[in-house]
C-alpha cells in the first residue's frame, strides 16, 4: 500500500499525458506570473526604502538662477544681467539653520594622467598635425588646469622630462590607467555620506586654504593606479602625477559597494573664499548642499535658506530644490505601477487555480472505481487523501520549477522598464512559494471531497 499511490498517480499521468502537461503549463503560468508580480513589489518597496535613505534625499541644494531648470517662457528681448557666485563661504548659511546638519559643495570631475600612453598619444597628434596648424594641446579636462604649451617639440620634451623624472622618484605615482573620474568636494561631504577611511585620513577645513593639492582614494581606484601592487597603505602620502598637478594621496576609503569604491576625490578649492572677487558676475555655477538629519525638517529648513540667500543676493537670485520631492513622487507612482501588476498577475493565478482544481477534480471523479476497490481492501480515508494530494503535489512541484525558469526573465524584464537596480532572488522564491502554496491548496480541494467516500457507494457510482 505504501508504493499504491505512487503508481496510481504514476499511470495517471503516462495514460493522460496532454493533459497532464497541461495542468503543469498552466500551474508554470500562474506561479510565474505571480511570483513576478509580488517579487517587482518587494523589489520596489526594498529600492524605495534604500533611496530614501540615501543622504542624497535628505539634502536642499542651492544654486544660481541662471543654472536652474526655469519654467518655460517666451523668448523676449531682455537686458543681460549679472548673476552671482556661489562660494566656500555661502555655507555659513547652515550656521542659521539649526535643523542643518551638513554642508558642503559637490560637483563631477575627471583626473586625467601623465603617463607613457599619454606621451604616445602626443606624438600620434604630433605626426598628425597638418603643416602650420597648432601643435597638440596638453590633453586636460574641463575644469582641470592642463598645462598650455608653447611650441608643440619643446612641450613633448618637457613632458618626456617631467615624466622620467617622476619615475626615478619612489614616490611618485605614475598611474597606468588613462584617468578616473570622481569628484571635487568640500571637507563636510564625507560626513553627510557617512564615509569613511580603512588607510590615512579625510579633508579637513584648513586644506581649503593650504597650498597641497590632496587626494583620497575610494578602494577599486586605489587598486587601479596601485602599479607595484603594493599594501594600500603605503599609497598614503604619495603622489599622483596628473595633468594638472601632483596629488597627495591623504586617504583611502572604506570600500562602499557603491561607484565611490571607484572614484577619487579632491578638494574643490576654487570654491574657497571669495576674498575681493566680485561676487556679482557671469558664469556662476556652484551648487551649495544641505544635509539635515531628518527629512521632515526639509520644508522648514529651505524656507530659512531661502530668506537668508534672498537677504543676502536679493529676491530671485538662487533657487533652492528638494530632490526627495521628486524621488517620493517616483517612488509613489513605481508603486502604484507594481501593485496593479500584482492585483493582474494575482488574478491570473486565481484564474489558473481553479481550472486546475476543476481539472482535477474531474480526474477525480473518473477514479472513484479504483478508490472503492482500494476502500474493500482496507485503505483509510487517509491513504486514499494521500493518494489524491500526492498528484496534487506532484503538478504542484513540477508547475513550480518550470514557474521559476518563467519567472527570473520576466521579473527582470518589468524591474528594468521600471528603471530598478540590484533585485534580489531571493523575492523570486518568495513569490515562487507564496504562489505555489496557493495553488496546491486549490488543487488539493478535490481531495477532501472523495476521501471519504463508502466503498460500496464508490463502486456504485463507478458502475
Amino acid at each position: 500500500m505504501k508504493s499504491e499511490p505512487l503508481l496510481i498517480v504514476k499511470r495517471r499521468f503516462t495514460g493522460r499525458i496532454l493533459e497532464s502537461g497541461l495542468l503543469i503549463l498552466a500551474v508554470a503560468l500562474g506561479v510565474g506570473a505571480a511570483a513576478s508580480g509580488l517579487s517587482l513589489l518587494l523589489h520596489t518597496n526594498s529600492y524605495s526604502r534604500q533611496m530614501l535613505e540615501s543622504p542624497e534625499y535628505r539634502e536642499l541644494i542651492v544654486s544660481t538662477q541662471d543654472n536652474a531648470e526655469d519654467m518655460e517662457t517666451p523668448l523676449i528681448e531682455t537686458v543681460t544681467g549679472e548673476s552671482i557666485i556661489l562660494t566656500y563661504d555661502d555655507l555659513e548659511a547652515a550656521e542659521l539653520v539649526p535643523q542643518i546638519s551638513f554642508a558642503y559643495l559637490s560637483g563631477k570631475s575627471r583626473m586625467r594622467f601623465m603617463n607613457g600612453q599619454f606621451m604616445n598619444e602626443m606624438q600620434q597628434m604630433e605626426a598628425n598635425r597638418p603643416e602650420g596648424g597648432e601643435p597638440p594641446m596638453g590633453g586636460g579636462t574641463e575644469g582641470e588646469g592642463a598645462p598650455q604649451p608653447q611650441e608643440g617639440d619643446d612641450f613633448r620634451g618637457n613632458m618626456t622630462e617631467m615624466l622620467q623624472e617622476a619615475a626615478s622618484d619612489s614616490s611618485i605615482i605614475i598611474p597606468e590607467v588613462e584617468e578616473l573620474y570622481g569628484y571635487e568636494v568640500t571637507p563636510q561631504f564625507f560626513s553627510a555620506w557617512k564615509l569613511e577611511t580603512q588607510f590615512g585620513s579625510l579633508f579637513t577645513s584648513s586644506d581649503m586654504n593650504g597650498t597641497s593639492d590632496y587626494v583620497v582614494l575610494g578602494v577599486d581606484a586605489a587598486e587601479m593606479i596601485n602599479r607595484a601592487g603594493e599594501p594600500l597603505e603605503n599609497l598614503i602620502g604619495k603622489k599622483i602625477l596628473s595633468m594638472r598637478s601632483y596629488y597627495i594621496i591623504a586617504g583611502i576609503l572604506e570600500e562602499t559597494g557603491t561607484s565611490y569604491d571607484e572614484s577619487y576625490f579632491s578638494l574643490d578649492k576654487q570654491a574657497g573664499s571669495s576674498g575681493a572677487m566680485d561676487r556679482f558676475r557671469p558664469g556662476g555655477n556652484k551648487q551649495l548642499r544641505f544635509t539635515v538629519t531628518d527629512p521632515e525638517d526639509l520644508d522648514s529648513a529651505a524656507e530659512l535658506l531661502s530668506a537668508w540667500f534672498a537677504s543676502e543676493f536679493g529676491e530671485g537670485q538662487t533657487v533652492i530644490s528638494n530632490p526627495r520631492e521628486e524621488a517620493e513622487k517616483l517612488i509613489n507612482r513605481n508603486r502604484g505601477i507594481s501593485y496593479l501588476i500584482l492585483f493582474l498577475s494575482l488574478a491570473g493565478l486565481f484564474i489558473a487555480s481553479v481550472n486546475i482544481s476543476h481539472i482535477l477534480m474531474s480526474r477525480t471523479l473518473r477514479m472513484k472505481k479504483h478508490v472503492g476497490i482500494l476502500k474493500a481492501l482496507g485503505a483509510s480515508n487517509r491513504s486514499i487523501l494521500k493518494l489524491f494530494a500526492t498528484e496534487a503535489a506532484a503538478v504542484t512541484l513540477m508547475g513550480a520549477v518550470l514557474g521559476t525558469i518563467i519567472a527570473f526573465p520576466l521579473s527582470g524584464a518589468m524591474e528594468k522598464a521600471m528603471g530598478l537596480e540590484g533585485g534580489s532572488w531571493l523575492f523570486i522564491l518568495a513569490g515562487v512559494l507564496l504562489s505555489s502554496i496557493l495553488t496546491f491548496a486549490f488543487s488539493v480541494i478535490p481531495s477532501f471531497q472523495n476521501s471519504g467516500i463508502e466503498a460500496a457507494e464508490a463502486m456504485r457510482q463507478a458502475g
